[in-house]
């Protein structure tokens, strides 16, 4: 059924934003939750959790953390790998080494060793879920390196599913648009921006995501595999009525 009550999850990333958002729903349903992240946040302090200071760009700490959620809670039923960054980029041309191999670091490799670790810990017919982008598809100028992460998410996140099938464990991604985190401000540019690109006219919230990651570690969930869901406000389908209007306006 629609409930991860008494399952096993194990959450990179949870101290804050939609990662935070999914430990509170996912606690509120009764699951056993383990957090992996690189620093632990008051919210989360104050949560009945389990927590494992870990750096996801390293293996070795990755690892040593799910050595640790089976000790706190015992085989896993759902593991997501939510940990990523987005750092100022610039235009192409002007990327600097360190920006390029910080974001390969954690939004790229961080998710690899999570699904090259995860099933050794894992109960068969699980649900692994990782947080993409909608940038892996769509994008906006100074998002290169960002973009070309989350789109390996999504295609790791395909390779996994076909290899763990034998097992029963599904492997999804879900590819947020903008979404109010303290990462993105309610009153920055890109949350203005999607009054004219989504069809919801406005930016997600942490929970609205969370809801979606609930859906895919549940049971109902058991014939979606090897997805990347988008969680946009519809801003894939293109622009907006608000959007022409506004262009219309420019052009006069």
């Amino acid at each position: 059924m629609f409930s991860p009550e008494n399952k096993n999850v194990y959450i990179t990333g949870g101290s804050s934003g939609i990662g935070l958002a999914i430990v509170r729903r996912f606690l509120r349903a009764g699951a056993n939750i383990v957090v992996a992240d690189i620093q632990q946040s008051d919210d989360v302090r104050e949560l009945e959790v389990d927590f494992c200071r870990t750096d996801v760009s390293r293996e070795n700490q990755v690892a040593a953390s799910f050595e640790f959620a089976q000790l706190k809670v015992g085989l896993l039923d759902v593991v997501i790998n939510n940990a990523g960054i987005a750092l100022d980029e610039g235009p192409i041309q002007q990327l600097a080494t360190d920006t390029i191999e910080k974001m390969l670091e954690v939004n790229l490799k961080g998710v690899l060793y999570g699904l090259k670790h995860a099933p050794g810990y894992m109960r068969d017919k699980g649900a692994i879920i990782n947080t993409a982008s909608l940038a892996a598809s769509v994008t906006i100028p100074e998002y290169t390196v960002y973009s070309v992460t989350k789109a390996s998410v999504v295609s790791m996140t395909r390779n996994a599913a076909v290899e763990l099938a034998r097992r029963g464990i599904r492997v999804n991604a879900i590819c947020p648009g903008t979404t109010v985190t303290p990462m993105e401000p309610g009153d920055g540019d890109e949350a203005k921006l999607c009054r004219y690109t989504t069809c919801a006219g406005r930016p997600a919230t942490a929970e609205e995501q969370a809801a979606v990651f609930h859906f895919l570690a549940s049971d109902d969930a058991a014939y979606i595999n090897a997805q990347a869901i988008n969680v946009d406000g519809g801003w894939i389908s293109g622009l907006t009525g608000e959007a022409v209007d506004r262009l219309s306006e420019v052009r006069e």
